[in-house]
């Protein structure tokens, strides 16, 4: 058998087919490496479980606290302008003077970047922010007495400073647990 006569050699017109055939199965594979690709870089790039996130007002100081509450004032001022045709349903002016508002003034902001951006495809998570998220949110920072309820024309600070955060009782507690010995002195 002469090497023309192989049997073993595809054809001419054959090897238009495979050739076809392996460069569609390398656009699959190059598809699905790229998906892969982008899931392990998104893996990488979560911290640690214990690593803070950046946005844990517990943990920040100095200029990342600056750098994020400019960022949050940049989307309570896009929230306001959107939004905020009435006194219910605006953001008061004093709302970085309140605690507990930029704690879930922070929560929604986060809420409503994780449902506008990363999608490639349609999805209900901004109707979902909408309806669990932002309008509760709204509601409970301007009727709450730790909220903007009373600064309806300037701030007013609801917290009550003539009270310790923890009482005098605080060490004989953890003695009753078995936690410190309370000294005698």
């Amino acid at each position: 058998m002469s090497e023309d006569t192989d049997a073993s050699v595809p054809a001419p017109e054959g090897i238009e087919e495979i050739l076809v055939e392996h460069e569609e199965r390398l656009t699959v594979l190059q598809a699905s490496v790229e998906a892969m690709s982008e899931a392990v870089a998104d893996l990488l790039a979560s911290p640690p479980k214990k690593t803070p996130a950046p946005w844990n007002w517990k943990e920040l100081n100095g200029e990342k606290s600056a750098t994020l509450i400019e960022a949050l004032r940049e989307w309570v001022d896009w929230i306001n302008g959107r939004y905020g045709v009435s006194d219910s349903s605006r953001i008061y002016g004093c709302w970085y003077r309140h605690a507990p508002v930029v704690e879930e003034l922070t929560a929604t902001w986060l809420s409503w970047r994780a449902a506008n951006y990363g999608h490639k495809d349609p999805t209900s998570d901004p109707a979902n922010w909408h309806r669990d998220t932002f309008w509760p949110m709204l509601e409970r920072i301007t009727s709450k007495p730790w909220g903007l309820s009373n600064c309806h024309t300037e701030h007013v600070d609801p917290r009550p400073s003539f009270r310790k955060s923890t009482d005098d009782k605080f060490t004989e507690f953890l003695a009753e647990l078995g936690a410190k010995q309370t000294s005698t002195a």
